[in-house]
């Protein structure tokens, strides 16, 4: 019984004096009971309940202003502004003296974008209620709002004539001057405020001011005497690191911006933005490289569990080559949020991109057993096991990745498993296996390139097809007209059809987009340049090719090419 009674007497404390107002006019116990229920509901955040208790209770009791009070609290929360409007409207018929309802219909037409009507509420209430300084505020706000700077002006002379001058006061001057284009009094009278009282915010505004019209040692006077009133203001650090910049006085730059940075009470977004914008001067961060790191450092200490950073700085160390930090932030988001995928795959795939092939496999098959099946995740070890030479492990991914992908019906991930698989059986010599993976492929797509390739020059390789195998490769010619792999394939075929002259003008282009960096591509020129007779540039062509991988066994090669001109 006890505790009945605390949670009725916590109920009807909830309840304004309206409330009361209405029971004394005296209402049955059913009116009374539905009331209180109604009040249980609202309270708990049921508001559904709470709704269609109110509606009944203003159904039996018209004249219950109270119900259309919660009632429109109630829209209100639902962003159901006309009825919110309409409920409140209601309620002032009942009692047109009452405070709250009118301020909060004032508020529905400010949400709703009806400054007009706004204004007349709170124009009402500041008659009804002089003395309710924030009545005055929120006129101002509503003037400027709609242009109306003179309105604004009669109201903040009232503000200032009754309670003097303060900071809210002064900067609301400062806005109204400001939307008058009147720069020049807007900052003479924070000036003039300045050395009657000493504020920290209307400091930076007058340094922001004096810095925007190239008045340096001005604007670095106001931001220092911010900061001499507290030594952690963000707005003066900021402001004067500025001014610094501009200069192009970078060491008081970095001494002013790095505490900004490090200072964890500011935004990590705002920070990054600033950072972005400042890392687009060209060699900004290698110029700039040594400071950078204190910076980077304060970043970390000041938002050391924020994901945004932490991706952040983890891209900075990526750009600046530091792998090792940029996986380490990477690591640190996905430890600090395991349940998030994304941070997951953010880190695997930072090792992807590093090439680091063994810690690639392990970080998949660890993210596996948290998200089996996952086809990215499948895919990333079956690249990772591909590039370890581990050729029946990627057999044994990319199998599961073609089976998830004809599960899901995923076209482009099945592609990739096909492409895959073929080249992976053919690497174990099981030609008519990977020839049938790429007829797959090509069934789905006929201009999927990788697949067209692929198995034009294997066929090639195995002497088998050539027309068809011609075909193909023109395709992906005519597709790449600049891949230098593409052209390598295509000029192959066209030497292996006895067409030497037709091949040379295909490797001469490849040569032109990347074709000097392939060991392969300039040992397949080379030949070609050897059957035409150009003998010399076919030998400097293999010695290049030597010089990039010498393991195609071409120092043989020319041994025996040197022997065959002797006889």
């Amino acid at each position: 019984m006890k505790i009945r009674l605390v949670m009725i007497f916590a109920l009807i404390l909830s309840f304004p004096a309206l409330c009361l107002a209405r029971a004394e006019r005296g209402t049955d116990s059913a009116t009374t009971a539905l009331l209180l229920n109604a009040l249980k509901e609202y309270n708990s955040g049921n508001y559904t309940q709470a709704k269609g208790d109110f509606q009944k209770l203003a159904a039996i009791d018209p004249q219950n202003d109270a119900a259309y009070y919660y009632l429109a609290n109630i829209a209100l929360r639902t962003d159901d502004l006309p009825s919110g409007e309409l409920y409140l409207k209601k309620g002032i018929e009942i009692d047109s003296s009452n405070f709250w309802y009118r301020d909060m219909l004032g508020q529905v037409y400010i949400k709703a974008n009806k400054i007009k009507e706004a204004i007349s509420v709170y124009e009402g209430l500041l008659r009804m209620h002089p003395k309710k300084s924030a009545l005055h505020y929120t006129l101002v706000n509503l003037y400027l709002g709609s242009q109306q700077t003179e309105e604004a002006k009669g109201i903040l002379e009232k503000i200032e004539a009754s309670q003097g001058k303060s900071e809210a006061v002064a900067m609301t001057w400062f806005n109204i001057y400001r939307m008058e284009q009147n720069w020049e009094k807007a900052l003479n009278y924070l000036v003039e405020f300045d050395r009657e009282f000493q504020s920290p915010r209307i400091q930076c505004v007058i340094g922001d001011m004096y810095a925007d019209r190239y008045k340096d040692t001005l604007a670095i006077h106001y931001y220092n005497k911010a900061l001499e009133l507290d030594r952690q203001c963000a707005p003066a650090m900021y402001g004067r690191a500025e001014v610094h910049r501009m200069n192009g006085n970078y060491p008081l730059f970095f001494a002013d911006i790095n505490p900004f940075l490090a200072n964890p009470q500011i935004d990590s977004k705002m920070k990054i933005e600033y950072l972005k914008q400042l890392f687009q001067i060209p060699n900004f961060i290698k110029r700039y490289r040594l400071q950078l790191d204190n910076a980077m450092e304060g970043i970390a200490l000041a938002h050391p569990a924020d994901t945004t950073s932490n991706m952040f700085l983890a891209a900075y160390y990526g750009e600046i080559g530091d792998n090792a930090k940029c996986k380490e932030f990477l690591r640190k988001n996905y430890t600090l949020y395991p349940d998030k995928f994304s941070t997951l795959f953010q880190w695997v795939l930072a090792i992807y991109q590093l090439k680091e092939w063994e810690n690639l496999e392990a970080a998949t098959t660890e993210a596996l057993e948290k998200y089996p099946h996952h086809p990215d995740l499948v895919q990333l070890r079956g690249i990772a096991r591909f590039q370890m030479k581990q050729t029946d492990k990627a057999i044994e991914s990319y199998r599961e990745l073609e089976e998830i992908s004809l599960k899901n019906r995923d076209t482009v991930s099945l592609i990739s498993a096909y492409s895959i698989l073929g080249d992976l059986h053919y690497e174990k010599k099981e030609s008519k296996t990977a020839f049938s993976y790429y007829r797959k492929v090509l069934k789905l797509n006929p201009n999927e390139t990788g697949a067209l390739n692929n198995y034009a020059y294997y066929l090639a390789l195995e002497g088998k097809n050539l027309k068809q195998a011609y075909q193909m490769s023109k395709k992906t010619v005519e597709a790449e007209p600049d891949n230098p792999t593409y052209l390598d394939t295509f000029g192959w075929i066209l030497f292996l059809m006895d067409k030497p002259l037709e091949a040379k003008a295909q490797f001469k282009h490849a040569m032109l987009y990347g074709g000097t960096e392939s060991a392969d591509i300039l040992d397949h020129y080379a030949e070609v340049l050897f059957s035409l007779g150009e003998h010399d540039l076919a030998f400097i062509y293999w010695n290049q090719a030597k010089q990039l991988d010498n393991t195609l066994g071409i120092d043989e090669k020319i041994k025996e090419r040197k022997a065959q001109l002797k006889k």
